[in-house]
């Protein structure tokens, strides 16, 4: 659908930094924060010249006032790098399996940012003319492009493959459906469900919402100890208690750091891919947030399914007496498995230190105190529990003015950190034994809520959404830990664990850690997507992986 414009307005697209810069600068007006329009401006021009140096297609798209030559609305659409998995349907018709479902292919999403209406044109459908052109542009540029490159010589060339053997032109359905498995449109809304005009799906994330005001002397006292321990690892001192953990900052300006960010991200593409490849759900666990055919972890339903519970997984017969008094016996046809094999096509970002490059150095520029800017260059940290040779990571970023958590992990002991190989030891059979360690997240999220703090009085709260939190830890005990262990952690002192008890008995808790479902209203982040060709939200397709790791 294509959205009227008055034509007093002009819709382009264009390269020309001026002309780019005047669009940031217009964002920069309400979305510079801290910063001047211009500053913004100049801040985002540069990023957008690195990214074109990097190799990533950006296209900047516009509404001009033909009578004065004023930018009055925009959008960008960037193309990314993305993995697709297709569905798996050949069990419907065939036993043989389909060689073109094996492994997953390369793809490209088409992320769709800066959408901005002058103030003073606003009211007047620009947002929505501006965004449906730009689609609309995009998709076709890609079309010309594909019959410009077909070969005539080869059977599988996409000129061929859409061509109206009626009218010998080109069958736009068939492109739209060919080009739908290598495009992906995709967004963050700001605006709730504002998108799904164009034919854009939600996707909600839930979220944690930590105060910042929540950080108890103890957690504070005992992250600072770690760190002074950390960074005097090699002349401890004697007089130090030792408790058998360590925590490192992520400094921007250590190359080793950068290395070891990069690392985590490639460690999470493996991770992606290893669940892209995955071909079975469950049919009682899907998920609202996600296609009918939501994919699960198989391995946190059977940790948090009882034991005969009606949703543990399992292919086993149901027992039935066949008479009264006679002993149970299997009866084929009470055979019920809800497991089955995934018929929904899967997609998900690609993991790129570029990105993550880009956003670490735009909020260093945010920063206008010696503190800020010295904090603002910490993006992230390891712990290491000696004990059980477990090392742990955190990311974070600010996006969209407030201070988010990009994700938390196990990483290597080994090799990549560089410590030393120990002894087994018996406590590490505590990790054979499937059990969590509150205390280490506990510090992880502390050191989180440390930075914003120190980042500017403005980030008074520490948002991390459910998908960026730990994969190998179920759903259920991360609520557990953030609503009941967190706010009563071990590490805050006995009055301030008693004081947080006497205000939840009394329901006067102020500044209380929260889950906020579907972040669309109260966090302004809402994860979109839309089918290549098609304004109709009514599809199938599974994102991966979506958090605000691969925000904008």
């Amino acid at each position: 659908m294509i959205f009227d414009l008055d034509p007093k307005y002009q819709f382009k697209s264009t390269t020309d930094l001026k002309k780019v810069k005047e669009i940031f600068t217009m964002c920069g007006s309400e979305w510079s924060g801290p910063l001047g329009a211009d500053e913004f401006a100049n801040i985002f021009t540069s990023s957008f010249v690195q990214v074109q140096q990097e190799g990533v297609r950006i296209i900047p798209y516009y509404i001009e006032d033909t009578s004065n030559g004023k930018v009055v609305a925009s959008t960008l659409v960037t193309f990314q790098k993305s993995l697709y998995k297709p569905a798996d349907r050949s069990h419907f018709i065939s036993s043989v399996p389909d060689p073109n479902l094996f492994g997953v292919k390369n793809v490209v999403s088409l992320l769709v940012s800066f959408v901005f209406t002058n103030k003073e044109y606003r009211k007047q459908g620009l947002a929505g003319a501006c965004v449906s052109r730009a689609i609309r542009s995009t998709e076709d540029a890609i079309i010309d492009e594909k019959i410009e490159k077909s070969i005539d010589s080869h059977d599988g060339n996409f000129k061929k493959m859409t061509l109206n053997d009626s009218t010998g032109h080109m069958d736009k359905s068939l492109a739209d459906y060919y080009l739908g498995k290598e495009y992906v449109w995709v967004l963050y809304s700001g605006v709730n469900t504002y998108y799904e005009r164009f034919g854009f799906k939600s996707y909600p994330l839930d979220f944690y919402q930590i105060p910042t005001s929540s950080l108890s002397e103890g957690q504070l006292s005992m992250l600072s100890h770690l760190t002074k321990d950390s960074e005097q690892q090699a002349t401890p001192d004697s007089n130090s208690p030792k408790v058998g953990k360590r925590i490192r900052f992520l400094d921007w300006d250590s190359n080793k750091d950068k290395e070891l960010i990069e690392f985590i991200l490639q460690t999470k593409e493996l991770e992606i891919l290893s669940e892209l490849n995955k071909l079975v759900y469950h049919t009682e666990l899907q998920s609202s947030h996600r296609s009918a055919t939501s994919l699960t972890n198989m391995s946190s339903i059977l940790a948090m399914s009882k034991l005969g519970s009606g949703t543990a997984l399992s292919s086993l017969t149901e027992s039935k007496p066949k008479d009264e008094g006679q002993s149970s016996t299997l009866d084929p046809s009470r055979r019920k498995s809800s497991a089955l094999n995934q018929t929904t096509p899967k997609f998900a970002v690609k993991p790129s230190f570029d990105h993550f490059k880009r956003r670490a150095i735009e909020s260093q520029q945010f920063a206008r105190t010696e503190t800020a800017k010295k904090y603002s260059k910490l993006q992230g940290a390891i712990l290491t529990n000696d004990l059980q040779q477990r090392s742990y990571y955190i990311l974070w970023n600010v996006l969209k003015g407030s201070f988010f958590i990009t994700g938390m992990g196990e990483i290597s002991y080994e090799g990549i950190l560089g410590a030393p190989r120990r002894r087994d030891s018996s406590l590490t059979g505590l990790n054979e034994l499937g059990g969590y360690n509150f205390q280490d997240l506990d510090l992880l999220i502390s050191a989180a809520v440390v930075n914003a703090q120190n980042r500017g009085p403005n980030f008074n709260n520490v948002f991390v959404a459910t998908t960026d939190l730990p994969s190998e830890i179920p759903a259920q005990v991360l609520y557990d830990f953030f609503l009941n262990y967190l706010p009563f952690s071990s590490y805050a002192a006995a009055e301030h664990r008693e004081q947080k008890q006497t205000e939840r008995e009394k329901g006067e808790e102020q500044h209380k850690i929260e889950l906020i479902a579907n972040g669309a209203q109260k966090v302004g982040v809402l994860p979109m997507v839309r089918q290549f060709g098609s304004d109709s939200i009514e599809f199938e397709l599974d994102w991966l992986d979506n958090g605000m790791w691969c925000w904008g």
